[in-house]
């Protein structure tokens, strides 16, 4: 757990946080994604022939790290000793192939219950806010039913409203939401995988 809490993911979370390449998250969100995305790297390690079903954030989360292929080629050598690799097309196969997606989110919930000792998904707004684990992630997990995600307004439609951090900013209204992540992104930008990395020769 030692060397999973050790990972460097705020390049991770720089990157989805920002609004025309990546998701356009708020800090607090990515903050929270990476809390369960290392839980769920945790599961992985500690079962490892169990498939994965995992939140859809989290899911997210761990889509924008294997973009970053340097990086999540080294993290896995560090946390696992080999490549975990990331199979998209469970559930989109067909009725047999969804059932299976269920059961394997199924799976998860119980894994991750067995393990930490806490809901998998959390029992009011308030929690699910903290967590990252929303009800629509739930779904496309395989632990409901589609249509619960679909059935009224959930948390994360406001991620996806327009009202991010970048156009708060322009506003004028600044606060320390805003200051810590423009300090997260800072500090992304001067960690080694930015800066060792290759860059394209300047145009003369």
């Amino acid at each position: 757990m030692h060397t999973i809490a050790a990972l460097d993911l705020e390049p991770i979370k720089v990157k989805l946080m920002h609004e025309e390449s990546g998701e356009g998250w708020t800090l607090e969100r990515a903050n929270a994604v990476e809390f369960e995305y290392r839980r769920f790297l945790y599961l992985m390690k500690q079962y490892p022939h169990e498939q994965t079903a995992p939140l859809v954030d989290v899911d997210t989360f761990w889509h924008y790290h294997i973009l970053d292929t340097m990086k999540y080629h080294a993290d896995c050598d560090a946390v696992f000793g080999h490549y975990l690799h990331h199979f998209p097309y469970i559930g989109l196969r067909g009725e047999d192939d969804e059932a299976a997606h269920i059961r394997v989110g199924q799976r998860m919930k119980e894994l991750y219950e067995d393990t930490f000792g806490e809901d998998y998904v959390r029992a009011s707004a308030g929690a699910f806010a903290h967590s990252g684990v929303l009800v629509q992630d739930i779904a496309h997990s395989g632990v409901l039913a589609a249509d619960v995600a679909h059935s009224g307004v959930l948390a994360s439609d406001i991620a996806h409203s327009g009202v991010l951090a970048a156009k708060v900013a322009h506003s004028g209204v600044v606060n320390t939401s805003m200051v810590a992540a423009e300090a997260a992104i800072v500090a992304a930008q001067q960690s080694s995988f930015y800066t060792l990395r290759p860059r394209l020769p300047q145009s003369a």
